[in-house]
């Protein structure tokens, strides 16, 4: 996601976090300042901030390090105001294995919650009766009772016990894409298959959203206040939702074929010394936007992308090797894999063209990013 900074790493994951989010702190310092709390109160509501965010971080590793047990990795974890996305590579082959990876990610805050829960043992039958106040007012009952004897710290963890039940509940709604959501299809596809399973996960999802929407705007018009979180939720689920079952229609294709109906045979060679003009004038013919380097004995030494090409154009380095710009990482292919992996090598990794290889180790073609996106089209366009 553009705007995002990475902060962490943990089992080998990085832990990315939007610019959005110091939103919540200067609308958390606002509020401080606007109601004069003191800085007793200040600090531990920022600590429950940052706390509530690492149990957010910690249940999208429930669904990470699940779908690692399955062959599944995880690209990244990726934390917004609005909450967490762990973005695997792919989405697990079996719908038992969707359902485990879909369920991990509530059940962490579900052992959250219960690993918290101890804490009401040790503290006063007064505090206790606050926080069942509180609970009761959690789901609209008022029975007026004023908080005298809780402290900030007991404000601190009785609002993560709270929050981290909220949080497995909200999650479990049958909301696609929400966990909720892909525990449904899961058990859908059992029957239905995926395509159909996500279909119809799909339209319950965006009922759903279209309800949060709804009742955002109606909490304004009966009280004033317009609930834009829920709104913002909503439209997220919305939207997301639609691209989710974008890609597992794309997903029903690419599995009925392999690198053999793709693989284009005559492309262009480029060389470790060939200056990044002779790259640009490939490009510019329009037929090729990115290209495998080889050096002077044909051996395959790297890929040069079409965002490096154009990188070289804006600062002006077309003299320059093009050894000095290309990628020296790639992946390569044989005609028998399946076009999913493929497709997984050039959207998620970067790598916009893959190198072909026979049972003989034989180079005799190449798969493209623009290859690809046009097979895409193509088969949207007849059979979708």
């Amino acid at each position: 996601m553009r705007g995002s900074v990475q902060i962490a790493k943990f089992f080998g994951i990085p832990v990315y976090i939007h610019w959005s989010f110091v939103l919540i702190f200067a609308y958390l310092f606002y509020l401080g300042y606007d109601e004069d709390w003191d800085w007793t109160s200040l600090t531990i509501s920022v600590l429950f901030i940052v706390a509530l965010f690492v149990c957010v971080v910690m249940h999208e590793f429930g669904h990470a390090l699940t779908a690692r047990r399955f062959g599944v990795q995880t690209r990244d974890i990726i934390l917004s105001p609005i909450g967490g996305v762990a973005r695997l590579d792919r989405l697990p082959d079996k719908p038992m294995q969707e359902f485990y990876v879909a369920i991990a990610g509530p059940l962490v805050n579900v052992a959250i919650m219960l690993a918290l829960s101890p804490y009401l043992f040790f503290v006063p039958e007064s505090t206790l009766h606050e926080f069942r106040s509180i609970l009761r007012g959690y789901f609209g009952v008022n029975d007026n009772v004023f908080i005298r004897s809780m402290t900030p710290v007991d404000l601190l963890m009785f609002g993560l016990i709270m929050l981290n039940g909220t949080l497995a509940v909200f999650n479990l709604l049958p909301a696609f894409p929400m966990d909720g959501g892909r525990v449904l299809r899961a058990l859908l596809s059992l029957r239905l298959g995926r395509a159909l399973a996500t279909r119809i996960a799909t339209y319950i999802g965006q009922f759903l959203a279209i309800l949060l929407i709804a009742n955002g705007f109606r909490q304004g018009i009966i009280s004033d206040h317009t609930n834009w979180m829920m709104i913002v939720i909503g439209v997220f689920v919305y939207v997301t939702a639609a691209s989710e079952n974008r890609m597992t229609r794309i997903d029903s294709i690419l599995e009925k074929h392999t690198v053999a109906d793709l693989i284009r045979v005559h492309f262009t060679k480029l060389y470790l010394q060939n200056p990044m003009q002779t790259a640009v004038n490939e490009w510019q013919r329009g037929s090729e936007k990115d290209f495998l380097v080889f050096d002077e004995t044909e051996n395959l030494k790297g890929i040069l992308t079409e965002k490096t090409i154009l990188q070289a154009i804006k600062t002006k380095s077309l003299e320059q090797p093009i050894e000095e710009f290309m990628r020296s990482d790639y992946e390569s292919l044989v005609p028998e894999d399946e076009l999913k992996q493929a497709f997984a090598l050039i959207q998620w990794h970067g790598y916009n063209i893959c190198p072909v290889y026979n049972s003989d180790q034989e180079l005799i073609g190449v798969v493209d990013a623009t290859m690809l996106q046009n097979f895409l089209r193509t088969q949207y366009k007849f059979r979708l």
